[in-house]
């Protein structure tokens, strides 16, 4: 096992615009640290954990912020044990995540499918009756 731990630019992208979403977790930890209810606490240590560990890998952990140019790999600065389990939690909320939502993903793509068929089909007759086929933007 190497002391460094490199990920390439496309990598490191991917994983940064994941871990902006659980931003998105910031307004529902200010509603649920009002409460006193245990399943509210519970949900904002849970969220209170999740921003942590994105906070630390970005910040701390060699991610750093916004998107830079170029293709140079990153090296992630943070402890094996640290990162191995950052990387396993993004990892089963990503599987989690993908798996959720695979029919709507598996509809999509048969309707995009099916539109590309259908278009090509319009294409096709167009063709036969000797009509020249516009651009679809005009």
């Amino acid at each position: 096992m190497s002391d460094r731990i490199i990920v390439s630019r496309a990598h490191r992208d991917a994983l940064y615009a994941e871990l902006l979403t659980a931003l998105s977790e910031v307004p529902d930890l200010e509603v649920c640290s009002s409460s006193a209810l245990p399943d509210e606490i519970e949900k904002c240590e849970r969220i209170g954990r999740r921003l942590s560990e994105v906070f630390r890998l970005i910040q701390d952990g060699g991610l750093g912020w916004g998107y830079v140019d170029g293709g140079e790999s990153v090296e992630l600065t943070l402890p094996p044990h640290e990162l191995r389990r950052i990387m396993e939690t993004q990892r089963r909320l990503l599987v989690v995540h993908q798996e959720a939502n695979r029919p709507d993903r598996e509809q999509a793509e048969l309707e995009w499918r099916q539109a590309e068929e259908a278009r090509a089909a319009c294409t096709a007759v167009l063709e036969q009756i000797g009509e020249e086929v516009a651009s679809p933007c005009r």
